[in-house]
């Protein structure tokens, strides 16, 4: 499909149940007022690398929103008559029924651009201010395919793997947040284990199977027919497992059953909740209102994980920190002698000598690029154990996890500002230092 001179050099493969109703909508969009527009939509939206693109209709304008590396930007808005002559192209180009403007609907379309094929889907539904579009596409990132990949440094994930390569009872805890590297997390954690000659398996509700991890077995349940991570317990004990792993503990019942099972079957198992740093998970779990003391003597090991974004290698600038700024981070005199912040890029930027400043090619004026994780490990010993079953307070076990020099998660974070990784401000935005 040819793109005239003023558009980007785009080609669309149209939604539709055939491949006659594909062909038809390709031609119906192309002579359309809307689609120069839409062409310049969908092409900044996938240079920007916005996995997710929301078009909110008012009466007035439609308001444009990029989801760019966990971020929402601001595009500048556009005028309700473009927006409506856009959005028919866009429903037509996605198989859907243009007219319609209420009722939800959804289709999907492939855009080839910049020498790439990337599936676009598509869900409009009508509010009360107008109506709402959302655009998801499927933005190419560095894989992840390890937890080193995610950012864990070499000296814990070396930790990480005595803990899933013990042969005795314990539990250990994954958290991660939602849209926040939960999934990859995850994932990532059993690649520091020895896949090969043990056997690890991991138990998931069928409606929600995650990505297959190499070498790790899914034994999945249906909680539709009222199943349970337990329902098959018995057969999987049969196999003589040498590690299971919980995706998902509802409740405090399970919570009480997987503490039994690595008690009783002398068997390391690992499970996983929602929270920002090693404490909240803990704390979270514990909302669970299962049996405490059961809970704390079987639990060992909990693992958290943040996501930050890291700073653009293109167009970071650096700058020498104050000594009080380095004394606050902790880090020592003369071990560093400049940090970088992003170069957020406006249109009509000047340089000294007046000259105009062309936006980075790279991040296309975000100033970051990609995201790693912050991650960090706690142990949990006798006096941690005890402050909890009295004390719960978060302030509490901060102050006694310190006792035991352990890292946190904005320790872990302050090395990836040392190193240039990340920006001061991004850390202070994601953990709230």
């Amino acid at each position: 499909m040819a793109i005239n001179e003023d558009t980007p050099p785009i080609e669309f493969v149209a939604g539709g149940e055939t491949p006659e109703q594909k062909e038809t909508n390709l031609e119906l969009v192309l002579p359309s007022p809307g689609f120069p527009t839409l062409t310049n939509l969908i092409a900044d939206a996938i240079e920007k690398r916005s996995d997710l693109t929301v078009l909110d209709f008012t009466p007035n304008q439609v308001n444009i929103r990029f989801q760019i590396d966990g971020i929402w930007h601001s595009m500048a808005p556009m005028d309700r008559e473009s927006g409506d002559y856009m959005l028919a192209a866009l429903k037509q180009l996605a198989g859907l029924e243009y007219r319609e403007r209420r009722a939800r609907q959804e289709g999907e379309f492939r855009a080839h651009y910049l020498k790439r094929k990337t599936p676009c889907r598509i869900i409009s539904q009508g509010v009360r201010t107008g109506e709402r579009v959302a655009i998801y596409i499927d933005v190419p990132r560095s894989k992840l395919e390890n937890i080193e990949d995610l950012g864990m440094r070499t000296s814990m994930k070396d930790q990480l793997a005595n803990v899933l390569e013990q042969t005795k009872s314990g539990l250990t805890l994954i958290c991660a947040m939602p849209g926040e590297g939960y999934t990859a997390t995850w994932r990532g954690v059993f690649s520091a284990a020895d896949q090969y000659t043990r056997d690890y398996y991991v138990l998931e509700e069928v409606s929600r199977v995650e990505p297959e991890v190499i070498n790790v077995a899914s034994e999945t349940y249906d909680e539709s027919l009222g199943e349970t991570a337990f329902t098959q317990m018995p057969q999987l004990l049969l196999r003589e497992p040498n590690f299971i792993a919980f995706a998902e503990v509802p409740n405090g019942k399970i919570l009480d059953q997987i503490c039994d099972l690595t008690v009783r079957e002398d068997l390391p198992v690992m499970a996983r909740a929602y929270g920002k740093n090693a404490l909240d998970g803990l704390l979270r779990l514990m909302l669970l209102k299962s049996d405490h003391q059961k809970l704390l003597e079987s639990l060992t090991t909990v693992v958290a994980m943040r996501m930050i974004r890291k700073l653009c290698e293109e167009c970071r600038v650096a700058f020498r920190p104050n000594p009080m700024l380095l004394q606050k981070l902790g880090i020592p005199p003369g071990r560093v002698n400049q940090l970088y912040r992003p170069f957020i890029y406006q249109p009509e930027m000047v340089d000294e000598d007046g000259k105009e400043i062309e936006m980075c090619s790279h991040c296309h004026g975000i100033g970051y690029f990609e995201r790693t994780g912050i991650f960090e490990m706690l142990k949990l010993n006798d006096s941690i154990r005890e402050l909890l079953l009295k004390s719960p307070n978060l302030n509490q076990l901060a102050a006694e996890v310190r006792k035991h020099k352990h890292i946190s998660m904005r320790e872990e974070g302050v090395v990836l500002v040392a190193k240039g990784i990340t920006s001061l401000e991004e850390l202070q935005r994601v953990l709230k230092v």
